[in-house]
């Protein structure tokens, strides 16, 4: 187990617009605003690309299936971090989703996931 006290964060309201990618615009936020570490505490809004990944095996690293779905879904919540790691940014989010307000879907979100009208987040970093 690692604890790590979470002092001196900054506090964000980002909002994405249409035909943004959720994770090109979290680089483009930890750069612009010169942090090493944010976490995504909430997202919600729509989306017309939502690329997961999932694990497909119990094995430690597990074999990973990807799935991708197109058309129009809410957002129903998506958390996670962004971080520098040497000279790379790495986005880890998991989301779930809502497809014609009945079918709830998730996963990790990965590279891809495209904003359909807005989707507006809660970020804490430092």
């Amino acid at each position: 187990m690692r604890i790590e006290e979470l002092c001196g964060l900054s506090w964000y309201q980002l909002t994405l617009d249409a035909g943004v990618q959720i994770h090109q615009a979290l680089q483009d936020f930890l750069v612009e605003k010169g942090l090493r570490h944010a976490f995504v505490l909430s997202c919600v809004g729509s989306c017309t690309r939502v690329n997961l990944v999932f694990p497909k095996t119990t094995t430690i690293p597990p074999e990973l299936g990807n799935i991708e779905y197109n058309g129009l879904f809410e957002i129903n919540g998506i958390i996670g971090d962004v971080k520098k790691v040497g000279d790379e940014i790495k986005v880890h989010l998991h989301g779930s989703f809502t497809k014609e307000g009945k079918d709830v879907f998730g996963g990790a979100v990965r590279e891809g996931t495209r904003v359909f009208k807005m989707a507006e987040m809660v970020i804490a970093g430092k």
